[in-house]
């Protein structure tokens, strides 16, 4: 297996979508509105919704994490 293949398959196993949302109960407070997060378009992701980006595999994954994790920190 490749370094890239060994670090997308580490990705896969780390990164769930319980992971984020616990990041993201706290920014937004109801389950209702995370909910509703991964549905919505953000320009973060070209317009596309979070569960759109997060579907792709992998990288995509990776990506709506490091995102959440930003956020979670003040970078919005």
């Amino acid at each position: 297996m490749t370094a890239q293949g060994w670090r997308k398959r580490q990705i896969e196993g780390v990164i769930i979508k319980s992971n984020i949302n616990q990041l993201l109960q706290p920014m937004l407070g109801r389950s209702e509105l995370v909910d509703a997060w991964w549905d919505s378009k953000n320009k973060a992701f070209d317009m596309k919704t979070p569960e759109e980006v997060y579907q792709t595999g992998a990288e995509g994954r990776l990506r709506v994490y490091q995102y959440v994790l930003g956020s979670s920190d003040g970078y919005w």
